[in-house]
């Protein structure tokens, strides 16, 4: 209670600053500051943002209510010359006082400290919004010019300024559209006959309706369906500038005409073919003047080089839609344009026509290689749920067209200084280090016996990529080494759809370090210590015969006179083998992934990612050995047999200029079958951390409604949703406002689990943990600071009644530092 009274105290004062800062301050006399602009529509008030879009003048902008970048502003002083110089008139005894006390020097230094302070004020927050009548009548244009476009040719805009307390004024703007014109008749002047069979073919697809209403944004998008089917029909050159539109209008119905003109420039529209295709595949500007040394003619497409030809014609072909003898479309050209770069092989792909005899045409690909070796190092800031910060370097070795068709071969040495709990020195920073190597090759089709184009088209982007690595951990968990190979196949079905087959991913997980268990998990080692001293007072027990321990002496006997003792030393014994067990993960997985962001500012998209993993099937059906658990291995080391199942969704609404509302909510299931009864411990799931449930430090959170305080706790299903508000504060400087909600639980019925940690059905959904807090952020353009501040708003293992609000206070508190969004 002490620490939530200190809270609310903090809120007050920051609220009273605010509400006492004098917000007019700068607002020149006889002016008004601009607080609010309404727009009323046929006497409704409008809550379409589209509309709002038109306001030229917008008040100050408010934060949570507040405007806060206004005071921000008004701290600064922008009379402090005047007003120093007046002081030191006015307080000669002082100002002599100062400098008595400083040198002049000094003085003066301070003087400037302040002067600087308050400009800083000045500029990096938002100077008031002073109500601008000739921006309302900008504004007046605007709607006007909107709403007649729309189709309301009679529409009447106003505005009325509203004198408002304290020098502050609103606007409010009334619109009356009348009705809207419609169209009633739609005819056609195509006089070119090739045009009217192509238009009258697709008649049907015409934005333009009989009793729709007349708006431009309908002739627009009809004038650039017709020019994008009359050039993919072959009419290589047509342009939008020969389709015109004349209407006549009255009674509020408008007869539309469509006029085509059949020629440009007196040459009429006519369909063209494709007669030669040449590929320049080492052109550069600077050498375009050098003759061709090298060609070769397939399927009959030329190859040209001006030294030597360095790529296979019928793989590179795989990235060409452009084909002979076939009539012009304007889509093949940008297929093959966007394919050609996406080999990453060339810095610059061109595509030129020339006109031939005969109505044909000539079509020139111009292709500038980069250079087929390359060397990069990159250094990186990392962060994630598991490694709260890490430095990393890679070197990286690139050798382009290696099998002369478009291949990419890689190998990468890459290293990381991290920031890990895991480590038994957790008090130090980049207390743990990842070193390993990887190579892959990268082929721009798919590498399989047979062939799928029909069901996969090369417009579809088809790559392989195989993959071997391996990589070494220290003082991270147990220390491991991995062993990883991947044979993924990817294609791309549309403009936001992507697929990912891997056929193959196998990981080799060994643990190094297993004789450190209990001084990792060492609340573990505190309950074995606790029973030792209880009931066994006189052996010895050390983190190092722990497990010999455990055998030894929880036997049969114990457990009738000490059950709950007994399944706690048992449950340490199994959690021991499952964490320390090697493990082999041959896994098969197919990814679909759903992505309308048109690019990396936009913040109005949804995305959707479903991941579906099989991991042993064929493995187990293969091996033939087993251990002494009658757990079939390969190498001596157990096969997982798992079916993991991951479904993603994140939503993102712009409900203002920077004012972002986000959501996200994860599903995951992993069901072990067969050959294992676990989950392998790297392919369970966790809750918290910054990037999760912010409330809760990663794995300090269930599973279900336990509180083991162990180390590391995972589960098998894994349940999190999180709605957060972005919002620019000032300049770069951005806040959030977040609720997470989310667990863990073990759908396993592993003997190690409680009853409590089990996911039971719709009951389970009261062990849900909540956290809600805000965050601050710092967008430097290409990196974005973050720390979040979470709250335990409610808490599933408490007792009955104190679940909600128990530690909503700052000593309880999460504080997460991150890089980049959380999602």
């Amino acid at each position: 209670m002490k620490n939530n009274f200190i809270i609310l105290i903090i809120l007050v004062s920051i609220s009273y600053s605010f509400s006492s800062c004098n917000t007019v301050k700068y607002v020149p006399k006889n002016k008004l500051l601009l607080t609010k602009n309404t727009i009323i529509v046929n006497g409704k008030k409008n809550s379409n943002n589209e509309i709002t879009d038109y306001i030229v003048q917008r008040p100050n902008q408010l934060v949570l209510g507040i405007p806060f970048p206004l005071h921000f502003h008004n701290i600064g002083n922008k009379n402090f010359e005047i007003d120093f110089e007046k002081w030191k008139l006015n307080s000669p005894n002082w100002y002599n006082f100062t400098t008595g006390i400083f040198s002049e020097k000094q003085a003066r230094g301070i003087r400037n400290f302040k002067y600087n302070t308050h400009q800083w004020f000045l500029k990096n927050g938002e100077s008031p919004v002073v109500l601008d009548t000739k921006k309302a009548t900008q504004t007046i244009n605007n709607l006007t010019k909107h709403y007649y476009n729309e189709g309301f040719f009679k529409v009447n805009v106003t505005f009325e300024e509203k004198f408002l307390k304290n020098k502050k004024g609103a606007i409010n703007y009334y619109v009356n559209t009348d009705k809207v014109y419609t169209i009633d008749s739609i005819s056609t002047t195509i006089e070119s006959e090739v045009l009217d069979s192509i238009y009258t073919l697709h008649a049907k697809e015409s934005f333009l309706k009989k009793e729709n209403p007349f708006k431009l944004s309908s002739f627009i998008n009809e004038q650039n369906r017709l020019t994008k089917l009359f050039r993919n029909s072959g009419v290589y050159r047509f342009n939008k500038n020969a389709i015109t539109f004349e209407a006549d209008s009255s009674n509020y119905k408008s007869d539309i005409n469509l006029i085509i003109n059949d020629n440009i420039s007196n040459v009429p529209f006519i369909i063209q073919k494709i007669k030669n295709i040449n590929i320049y595949t080492d052109y550069t500007y600077n050498t375009k003047d050098e003759p061709i040394k090298d060609s070769i003619n397939y399927k009959g497409y030329t190859f040209l080089a001006q030294k030597e030809l360095k790529y296979n014609p019928k793989l590179l072909l795989n990235a060409i839609f452009i084909e002979p003898n076939t009539t012009y479309k304007d889509e093949t050209r940008e297929l093959t344009r966007k394919n050609l770069r996406g080999l990453k092989n060339f810095r610059s792909v061109d595509i030129k026509y020339t006109e031939l005899e005969n109505a044909m045409l000539e079509a020139s690909i111009f292709l500038t290689p980069l250079k087929k070796y390359a060397i990069g190092f990159t250094t990186e800031l990392t962060h994630s749920n598991i490694r709260q910060l890490g430095i990393s370097g890679k070197l990286s070795f690139l050798n382009r067209n290696i099998f002369k068709g478009a291949e990419i071969l890689k190998f990468s040495v890459q290293g990381s200084f991290l920031d890990s709990k895991d480590a038994a020195d957790n008090e130090s920073l980049l207390n743990a280090w990842e070193v390993g190597g990887d190579v892959s090759l990268e082929l721009p089709r798919f590498l399989i016996p047979f062939k799928l184009t029909k069901i996969i088209p090369k417009s579809m982007s088809p790559k392989t990529t195989i993959t071997i690595g391996t990589s070494l951990q220290k003082n991270i968990g147990l220390d491991k080494q991995k062993f990883t190979g991947i044979i993924d196949y990817t294609w791309k079905s549309s403009k936001n759809t992507n697929h990912s087959l891997e056929i193959f991913n196998s990981q080799f997980i060994k643990n190094l370090n297993n004789n450190s268990y209990f001084n990792i998990y060492k609340s573990e080692y505190t309950q074995l210590e606790i029973i030792q001293q209880q009931y066994f007072p006189n052996q010895i027990l050390t983190q190092e015969n722990a497990i010999d321990f455990i055998k030894n002496n929880i036997n049969q006997n114990f457990q009738n006179t000490n059950p709950v003792e007994y399944q706690t030393a048992k449950n340490i014994e199994s959690r021991y083998t499952i964490i320390t067990e090697d493990v082999l993960v041959p896994s098969i997985s197919y990814t679909f992934t759903f992505n309308n962001s048109k690019n990396y500012k936009d913040s109005d998209f949804s995305f959707f990612r479903a991941r579906i993993t099989s991991s042993g099937n064929l493995t187990t059906l293969l091996a033939k050995n087993r251990d002494a658990n009658n757990v079939k291995t390969l190498f001596k080391t157990p096969i997982a047999q798992y079916l993991r199942t991951d479904l993603e969704y994140k939503k993102f609404w712009n409900i203002s200029l920077e004012n972002v509302i986000a959501f996200r909510s994860f599903l995951g299931v992993a069901i072990p079958y067969g050959n294992s009864s676990t989950i392998p411990f790297s392919r369970s799931y966790f809750i918290g951390g910054p990037n999760d449930l912010r409330a809760w430090k990663i794995y300090d959170l269930g599973p279900g409604s336990t509180q083991s305080g162990l180390e590391f706790n995972v589960g098998s299903l894994k349940f999190i949703s999180s709605l957060e508000y972005r919002f620019k504060i000032i300049n770069s400087i951005k806040g959030a406002l977040f609720v997470d909600a989310g667990n863990i639980w073990d759908i396993t019925n592993s003997s190690v689990t409680s009853p409590e940690a089990k996911f039971n059905g719709i009951n389970a959904l009261k062990d849900i943990a909540v956290g809600s807090g805000f965050g601050l952020r710092y967008d430097l353009s290409f990196i974005l600071l973050r720390l979040d501040v979470g709250f335990k708003t409610y808490e599933p293992y408490l007792s009955k009644g104190n679940k909600w609000f128990s530690n909503y206070n700052f000593s309880k508190t999460v504080y997460n530092f991150g890089i980049s969004y959380p999602f």
